[in-house]
């Protein structure tokens, strides 16, 4: 439709400006977001050397909500390597008021889904934002500002305004990577939901508003819960960074030396899950699973925090098992890696995406895990079961077993088809470069010429 798109600019040199408006990436990381940041900053260098061959010039710029340096995951080697790579490109950072400092006592994350705070917090970093948003868009010919998250979902609104009277060729993208009643049921946070609703419904009134869609799962979920219109929605995809050195090919001794810090059997083989310690996340269900396949597996859980029931549930089943407290990345890598690691599993439910599905196919494209997610949100659309991974029955433990025990009956020559395949698909489909050009090209037509 004409009102998705910037009219087409008459000047030689076209000036792109791109916000991302986050809750971690820079400051902190604790999940999916700041992976999504961090491999925007990897691989923009690439889009912008692109662009220019083109007379496009895009400039990046990121604003977090302000964390004190006392928080417990604050980086402070990260804080400064990102805002140097961000300046080399010509970019800004900068960051917005956070009531909460992120660690108020009512404050649950980064370990769940109550963001930072209360509706009152949200508003302050909304309408902070919203002015940055403002100022910045004054220097460039076209400027698109994703908002990611709760913390930014009264910007679209408050910018909206602003420039119905302004007239810049300013527009703002809400961009959802989990919901309320993705993530919060039986009984979702009201104020959540007021919140969320808030540019779902906007979108629907100025053309300049977008609703930023991470999988169709996510897309249908917020039309049927949210009642979000389809038109407004534009694709806002994941992806990952091939070349960061985190995908190395790691030394077997490497490998044994951070499996024998952690205590993890290297006899028998392995079974791994692993992310954030949430309920949906189903990490019970390999324990479970565990259980039906006796000896032949020990099932290791390694996410932060570790929920106390796991170890519990592990103790009662009287299976081999290791439950780590750990955020580690070099731990996961490892065990992904790891050539008795027979499977890498995820059996979450109503995951709206998740990028360790492409993060473990990637490590494991020489030797380590085969990818087996749930049949269910997200995680179904990146995986062609038997082709480049498996599907197990959401929430079947009996199913998820008889997966990982026809995946420990392949043969080398199965196994070398499927890790061919699943190097392919993240390569093609879902390297960082693709990824960042798809909303730009759904937005701005000189872009969408190039592809």
């Amino acid at each position: 439709m004409q009102d998705n798109i910037f009219p087409i600019h008459k000047k030689n040199n076209l000036r792109i400006g791109i916000i991302h408006l986050s809750t971690e990436g820079i400051q902190i990381f604790v999940g999916g977001v700041g992976s999504y940041i961090r491999g925007q900053i990897q691989a923009l260098p690439e889009v912008i050397a692109f662009l220019s061959t083109h007379n496009i010039c895009l400039e990046p710029h990121f604003i977090e909500i302000a964390y004190s340096k006392y928080n417990t995951f604050f980086d402070i080697d990260c804080h400064t390597h990102y805002i140097k790579e961000i300046h080399k490109l010509g970019g800004t950072f900068s960051t917005v008021p956070n009531m909460t400092l992120g660690n108020e006592t009512a404050c649950l994350w980064p370990y769940g889904d109550a963001f930072l705070g209360n509706l009152q917090n949200w508003k302050i970093s909304s309408a902070a934002a919203a002015a940055k948003i403002i100022d910045i868009s004054e220097n460039y010919d076209i400027t698109l500002a994703f908002c990611h998250e709760l913390p930014f979902s009264f910007t679209p609104l408050i910018v909206s305004l602003h420039t119905a009277v302004e007239g810049e060729n300013l527009k703002v993208i809400y961009v959802s990577h989990g919901t309320a009643f993705n993530h919060e049921m039986p009984l979702p946070n009201p104020d959540r939901l007021m919140a969320e609703s808030l540019p779902v419904q906007w979108a629907k009134i100025d053309p300049n508003i977008k609703l930023g869609t991470i999988s169709n799962f996510l897309a249908d979920h917020l039309v049927s819960q949210y009642g979000a219109d389809p038109q407004t929605m534009i694709p806002v995809p994941a992806g990952v960074n091939i070349n960061d050195p985190w995908f190395r090919i790691r030394s077997e001794q490497e490998i044994c030396d951070t499996l024998s810090a952690h205590g993890i059997s290297r006899e028998k083989p392995l079974a791994i899950t692993l992310g954030r310690g949430v309920h949906y996340k189903r990490y019970d269900l390999l324990l479970t699973a565990a259980s039906y396949l006796g000896d032949d597996i020990h099932a290791v859980i390694v996410s932060d925090p570790v929920l106390p029931e796991l170890s519990v549930l592990a103790s009662q089943l009287d299976i081999h098992a290791s439950v780590i407290n750990s955020f580690d990345r070099e731990l996961m890598a490892c065990l992904i890696q790891w050539r008795n690691t027979r499977v890498c599993v995820l059996s979450a439910e109503n995951e709206p995406n998740g990028l360790i599905p492409m993060e473990s196919r990637w490590l494991a494209r020489k030797q380590g895990a085969i990818l087996v997610a749930a049949d269910s949100g997200g995680l179904r659309e990146q995986v062609e079961h038997g082709i480049d991974g498996f599907l197990h029955i959401p929430g079947d433990a009996i199913d998820l077993a008889e997966v990982i025990h026809h995946v420990c009956q392949l043969t080398e020559n199965e196994i070398a088809d499927i890790r061919q395949a699943s190097a392919t698909l993240i390569a093609e489909r879902y390297n960082w470069r693709k990824q960042i050009l798809t909303p730009l090209s759904h937005l701005i037509p000189q872009i969408a010429a190039l592809n």
